[in-house]
């Protein structure tokens, strides 16, 4: 190997070894007890495109929601072509507080999901506005959870998502998104508003309307939740916090196919771009973990294994490993660990590939 380019490798590993030493910090420090006892008006605002096959279950968690304030739900049929909106329907008629709102055409001046969420966040005058996505579960307590956490100091609350799976290919992907779960959590809880996931957040609809909603990134196809998180801190002046409390996790569903996960993966790391400026600490942690996975897939495929790409495979393996065992701590994902090598192994190729397309925007979204 040449010695410019493993000097490079360890360098750009060990920057990436050090963040991950200050995620697990995180990961460890004392968490926020709910200090909230009043009950507010809240709403649940969710977007659906062609969802018959995961609606009854969410429509199900839903009504069995034990938050005792003034609670509803806003979903939006986003111009589906199945049952989506007729399951709806139906729903609302037994439940007065179930409003669907039905979205015939596309926006002229905001891409799809964002216009489906205004449209549901105009029905309702609720000062704390929750989301999820149509193909998650929630328990009982998700709702009662967030708003306790909801004090005066935070804007934007996210909450933890996991990946329900059974299969290998569904197993590596839970313990793929674990990856980003927990170094968001880690960082937030330090104060530094990474990332968050559509999935699981709760919002103030005030510090909503005073960053303009999603009109400074209506042309965006993706990335409205990685938006609300940086951007609310940054314009108000309130908290992002990450909500560890077990009774506000949320499951979502797994990829079908690896096209499908590929491209999800994309579309999520295209959302780096202009972190430069927004986020440099975000943007820096991003770019030596690319390049330390892409020296690692280029020396392997070179045949330079030298002490340099040896010392980088040890450092890279114990610094997520801690990471992910940081995180089961708090999550108690422990029976994922087991494909961890599996994952570990794959990462260099899966993560040059993802890096590289997302910077192309190479991905395709619901029309």
């Amino acid at each position: 190997m040449d010695l410019f380019i493993g000097s490079l490798l360890v360098i750009v590993t060990l920057v990436y070894a050090s963040f991950t030493s200050v995620i697990i910090r995180g990961l460890f420090l004392n968490i926020f007890r709910a200090s909230r006892t009043d009950h507010p008006d809240v709403a649940v605002v969710i977007a659906a495109r062609n969802e018959e096959q995961n609606l009854p279950q969410l429509l199900a968690d839903l009504a069995a929601q034990n938050y005792p304030g003034k609670l509803d739900f806003y979903l939006a049929d986003d111009r589906s072509t199945d049952s989506t909106w007729r399951i709806l329907e139906q729903f609302s008629r037994r439940h007065a507080n179930l409003h669907p709102v039905r979205v015939t055409d596309l926006s002229q001046n905001m891409t799809p999901k964002k216009n489906a969420l205004t449209q549901c966040l105009k029905q309702t005058t609720a000062e704390l506005i929750l989301t999820t996505d149509a193909d998650c579960r929630v328990g009982p307590s998700w709702v009662a959870s967030a708003v306790s956490q909801m004090d005066e100091e935070v804007g934007i609350l996210v909450g933890y998502s996991q990946v329900e799976a059974s299969t290998l290919f569904q197993r590596y992907q839970a313990l793929d998104f674990i990856g980003i779960m927990v170094a968001n959590a880690g960082m937030m809880a330090q104060g530094q508003a990474w990332s968050g996931s559509g999935q699981n957040l709760a919002y103030r609809r005030s510090a909503f309307t005073a960053i303009g909603g999603f009109n400074p990134v209506a042309h965006k196809v993706s990335g409205d939740d990685v938006y609300l998180v940086q951007t609310i801190p940054a314009k108000t002046g309130l908290q992002a916090r990450f909500n560890f409390d077990s009774d506000h996790f949320v499951r979502t569903m797994p990829m079908d196919t690896l096209k499908a996960f590929l491209n999800q993966r994309i579309r999520w790391s295209s959302n780096s771009k202009g972190l430069e400026k927004n986020k440099p600490w975000f943007f820096t942690f991003l770019v030596s973990a690319f390049l330390t996975n892409l020296i690692l897939l280029i020396s392997a495929l070179a045949g330079w294994f030298s002490v340099f790409f040896w010392s980088a495979v040890i450092i890279k393996f114990l610094a997520e490993g801690l990471v992910l065992l940081a995180g089961a701590r708090r999550f108690g994902y422990w029976s994922l660990l087991a494909i961890y090598p599996l994952w570990f192994l794959a990462q260099p190729i899966y993560i040059s590939y993802v890096g590289l397309r997302g910077l192309q925007g190479k991905f395709s979204w619901k029309p």
